[in-house]
């Protein structure tokens, strides 16, 4: 009887141990560094650019772009999505940019930290990478002379927009490309092959060890506070990101100037490289009516 119940708690034992070690692999996987190579050059395309540092509040670097427009209506922060950098070749950014400054738009992009040439370690869920979004925002204030200031993200980079532009008066509107609804619920859809209990667990030690806090970005309890217009666009079969959060996040808003847009695009953030005319044509026209709009109009839900 001894030996039985002694081979149970050594089986148990066992059991617990494999447990938390696949929670410590998960939580290191989800907070991976997603660091790929910038790959293209505003040179490639004669872009007149500004290379930029920034310096977040925790004194972490990004690097990026700016490009000022001839005869700017609005200044456009670009934020790219969690695997990608400022100028992702998949999405087409840096053709996207081009279009934006011969369109008369001063563009600002960036690495997010972790990312293409920025410093950082490890991927924080958004926790971290809003501190970057913000101090983009101030150097384009800055850059951008008084024209409107707008947030064009993609991915997580759409969410960290939303977000950010909840806390700051600065920011005219947002294009949101391919939000979420919560960091949560999207990395639970990308890896619902793992049992729920040990994805909750690999939060908590990703939290913990690495202050990467899954539950930081928070986009649908944001909308309420977030008193701007929104573009939304969202790929109709996005195969990672279930166009129902960005459904449910223009369901969330009382905002009568938001607009939605569901492409028919295949791929996650594919709808500008699906059509950039008519992508282009719905962000120049978004970004015409909060240029001519009266920032009281902007600003109220």
């Amino acid at each position: 009887m001894i030996v039985v119940l002694v081979a149970l708690i050594a089986v148990a034992g066992i059991a617990l141990l494999a447990w938390i070690l696949a929670a410590f692999y998960l939580a290191e996987t989800l907070t991976r560094s997603k660091r790929g190579r910038v790959e293209g050059h505003p040179s490639d395309l004669l872009l007149r650019h500004e290379e930029i540092d920034l310096f977040a509040a925790d004194g972490v670097r990004t690097r990026g772009w700016y490009f000022a427009a001839a005869e700017p209506r609005a200044t456009v922060v670009l934020v790219h999505d969690a695997a990608g950098t400022r100028s992702d070749p998949r999405q087409g950014l840096l053709e996207l940019q081009r279009d934006y400054v011969a369109h008369g738009v001063n563009v600002l992009s960036f690495d997010l930290r972790g990312r293409g040439e920025s410093d950082g370690n490890h991927d924080y869920l958004g926790s971290a990478e809003l501190a970057d979004v913000e101090r983009a925002m101030a150097r384009a204030v800055s850059l951008g002379r008084g024209r409107p200031l707008l947030l064009h993200g993609f991915g997580l980079g759409a969410s960290l927009a939303l977000v950010a532009a909840s806390h700051d008066p600065s920011v005219s509107a947002v294009i949101a490309d391919s939000a979420c609804t919560s960091m949560r619920s999207q990395l639970r859809h990308e890896h619902r092959h793992w049992p729920g209990a040990l994805f909750g667990l690999a939060a908590v030690l990703a939290r913990r060890f690495i202050r990467a806090d899954i539950d930081a970005i928070v986009p649908i309890e944001a909308i309420p506070e977030l008193r701007r217009p929104v573009l939304y666009i969202h790929a109709e079969h996005d195969p990672e990101v279930p166009v129902e959060h960005t459904l449910n996040l223009a369901a969330a808003s009382l905002n009568a100037a938001d607009r939605a847009w569901i492409s028919q695009a295949d791929e996650r953030c594919g709808t500008y490289r699906a059509d950039p005319a008519g992508y282009l044509a719905r962000c120049l026209d978004f970004i015409d009516a909060v240029a001519a709009a009266p920032a009281s109009a902007v600003s109220t839900p």
